[in-house]
């Protein structure tokens, strides 16, 4: 391969990866259940040739934005290193935020949509719930909770905590959701003091 070709080949890359980043700021916004290819080319400032070139069909281009967004939405590493249920309030505190309603937002239609049986957005959704599910199994096990219950707890949270997000979404009742979070903690860090004296006894 020529240095010519290596050059080509790296812009062809930095190009995409623009376009993918302004692309999935543009769903943020926007949502993903009406996207068109040409619709989204005028909004990045691109051809709708442009956007082709790259993506080839409009199926590829949405995959490649669930992905992007999912994974914007969840990979909050530093969570991992907090304990005793503090990980949970940093992650509902990140959701009430513009940035994080707006992910909110779009993880809900993905949900919706996947549910209606698109099956490039239902794996990608299918995708993020297991790895999501995996994490917090694996950061539930290291606050000492017993390796046989973190999975089903993990699922128990994830699944509470999505659903707390949409009602505060949907209804714009912060005082129900807030209130509904704190008995969540309450009872998560009660479940965390039972592991820690099971564990010194």
């Amino acid at each position: 391969m020529t240095d010519s070709t290596d050059r080509r080949r790296l812009r062809f890359e930095h190009r995409r990866g623009e376009i993918l980043e302004a692309a999935t700021s543009h769903v943020l916004s926007h949502g993903v259940g009406s996207l068109s290819l040409r619709r989204l080319a005028e909004a990045v400032g691109v051809s709708h040739a442009t956007l082709l070139h790259h993506f080839s069909r409009r199926e590829v281009l949405v995959a490649e934005i669930v992905d992007a967004a999912i994974a914007g939405a969840l990979n909050q590493p530093d969570l991992a290193e907090k304990q005793g249920g503090e990980p949970l309030r940093e992650l509902w505190a990140r959701s009430r935020s513009p940035q994080g309603a707006a992910y909110v937002r779009l993880f809900i239609e993905l949900t919706g949509i996947a549910a209606y049986g698109d099956a490039v957005v239902r794996d990608a959704v299918s995708r993020s719930m297991r790895e999501r599910a995996q994490t917090m199994a694996a950061g539930l096990r290291r606050d000492g909770c017993p390796p046989e219950e973190a999975e089903a707890m993990a699922g128990w949270l994830l699944g509470a905590m999505r659903g707390l997000m949409a009602q505060l979404l949907v209804t714009g009742d912060e005082q129900s959701a807030d209130a509904a979070f704190e008995d969540l903690h309450r009872m998560v860090l009660l479940r965390a003091s039972s592991w820690r004296a099971d564990g010194s006894a």
